[in-house]
């Protein structure tokens, strides 16, 4: 197991993000690209970089990770309501995230906030919210 699917298992498992995305089709929350056909609303989670802690011995175990969120929904409030929740869920976490591993998290911090133009989608126009976030953990 990995960090990614311990965070995909603990936005998934938020009551109030669950309450917002769409599984009709799917997990409503992905890494990298929405499924074609995938119902909105729902997440898109992408990993944008990673770094290693270090002491002059070497690594010490600790990554630093930097997590982009793409919350999508039908309209800009539905957007924002989702980005809220899943910021909520993920900025106050510490401690083992639900993965097999049990992947521990010292810290979550929001870096970014913001929102996005929206897209033309097959049946009309999908808005997008964008959060970024620095998570701490060790492997």
């Amino acid at each position: 197991m990995s960090v990614e699917q311990g965070l995909t298992q603990l936005i998934q498992k938020n009551a109030k993000v669950s309450s917002l995305i769409n599984t009709t089709n799917g997990a409503g929350a992905y890494w990298i690209l929405m499924p074609k056909g995938a119902a909105i609303p729902c997440v898109v989670l992408s990993r944008v970089a990673t770094s290693d802690s270090y002491a002059f011995s070497g690594p010490i175990g600790a990554r630093n990770a930097l997590f982009q969120v793409d919350c999508y929904a039908s309209s800009y409030y539905a957007s924002k309501a989702l980005s809220m929740a899943v910021r909520k869920a993920l900025a106050s976490f510490t401690g083992n995230l639900p993965d097999a591993d049990a992947t521990n998290v010292p810290a979550v911090f929001t870096t970014k906030d913001w929102d996005l133009p929206y897209e033309e989608g097959a049946k009309g126009f999908v808005y997008r919210s964008m959060l970024e976030f620095r998570v701490w953990y060790y492997e």
